[in-house]
């Protein structure tokens, strides 16, 4: 399965044929390990927080190339954004710059309590014309 997955990675994609890589920041290999892998890290320095991933046993290297696939895909193809792993990748000149966690839809239901249509009101047509319901 493994060997499956790494070749696919190295062939180029059906929408990107001449294999195109877009650069994959700090901030969105940071945005990807928090979102997606739920490792999170404090501070605000994006490569102070690449360090500290590594000292997790986090796989930067691997995130990096994933997201280079992914938005090279996008970048091909003129995108701004793109959908991988359930995650939006935004790209800005030829690089993914952030990752984007899905929007959470909420299923709203009425705002009050419910209550069955009212009978419309009789109009001239129902004298002139009896039975057309």
């Amino acid at each position: 399965m493994q060997a499956a997955a790494a070749s696919s990675q190295t062939q180029p994609q059906r929408g990107n044929p001449q294999g195109i890589r877009a650069r994959a920041t700090d901030h969105a290999v940071r945005r990807y390990a928090e979102r997606r892998l739920g490792v999170w890290v404090d501070g605000t320095d994006d490569g102070a927080a690449l360090t500290t991933l590594r000292a997790r046993g986090v796989d930067v290297g691997a995130i990096r190339r994933r997201l280079s696939i992914a938005g090279g895909l996008g970048v091909a193809n003129g995108a701004s954004a793109v959908i991988a792993d359930g995650l939006k990748l935004v790209l800005a000149d030829g690089a993914v710059v952030t990752v984007l966690a899905p929007k959470l839809r909420i299923d709203r239901g009425p705002a009050g309590p419910t209550s069955p249509v009212p009978p419309r009101r009789r109009t001239v047509l129902d004298r002139d014309y009896p039975g057309h319901d």
